[in-house]
């Protein structure tokens, strides 16, 4: 009998605690002895649990929620401006995401929100988000290969073995300074993969014409080996199409 479960044993002592309230002299010491026989606690135990006003309820705390349908509102427009960014990353990016929309008409938030925004946790920024991300959760497009990549087999630095001289990367360098806007001049940077020999050309602005112009003028400059004339036709033709 002293097997019986914690919800047996509660509901025994919940039934028996009222006979034994109201019993008087040998019929209480009946009870107890009754109620203490199968569950095997000790006469103090037995006593203590039938004297006592039962087993104490849980009281759950309740608080309004601090972040309402505005702050949820406002949190999916964030979260689409970033590319749908993790909640830590855009936990960092609020401070300059609500004020750049808000000043371009994109959002208009009241400013008792603000600050309300501006304090979330990066978690409670994922909770808020779980169901937006979960409903409008689609599968991104294939990555589509631009046509000079799929007619000129490029290398990276690290796919280099021992080239031979005339191996050439080109990058593109811009002088745009700390603001990426407007019109500005780019280098047309070459270099020698074998030797580590440079050459840099001016590029008044980055389009795909004087590109190619500008590389062939280098190539008949500096006199590049032939395969690399061969590459910058290629090249102008695929960009060209």
């Amino acid at each position: 009998m002293r097997s019986m479960t914690h919800a047996t044993r509660a509901e025994l002592a919940e039934v028996t605690r009222v006979h034994y309230a109201a019993a008087q002299g040998k019929d209480k010491r009946q009870i107890l002895e009754e109620f203490i026989a199968p569950i095997g606690y000790h006469e103090k135990s037995g006593i203590r649990v039938l004297n006592s006003a039962g087993p104490k309820r849980r009281k759950t705390r309740t608080r309004p929620s601090l972040y309402d349908g505005a702050v949820r509102a406002a949190l999916i427009v964030f979260l689409k401006a970033p590319d749908r960014v993790c909640g830590k990353h855009l936990k960092a990016l609020l401070p300059i995401l609500l004020p750049a929309l808000a000043r371009n008409g994109h959002l208009k938030i009241d400013w008792d929100i603000r600050p309300k925004i501006l304090a979330m946790s990066a978690a409670k920024v994922d909770r808020l988000l779980r169901v937006p991300r979960s409903v409008t959760h689609t599968k991104k497009a294939p990555r589509v290969t631009p046509e000079p990549h799929r007619r000129i087999k490029m290398r990276t630095f690290s796919d280099w073995n021992e080239p031979p001289p005339g191996s050439i990367e080109m990058d593109l360098v811009a002088h745009c300074g700390p603001v990426n806007r407007g019109s500005f001049v780019h280098s047309l940077v070459l270099t020698d993969i074998a030797s580590g020999w440079t050459e840099a050309a001016p590029i008044v602005v980055r389009e795909a014409s004087l590109v190619i112009e500008t590389l062939d003028a280098s190539v008949r400059a500096c006199r590049l080996p032939s395969r690399l004339s061969t590459w910058t036709t290629a090249a102008s033709s695929s960009m060209s199409g």
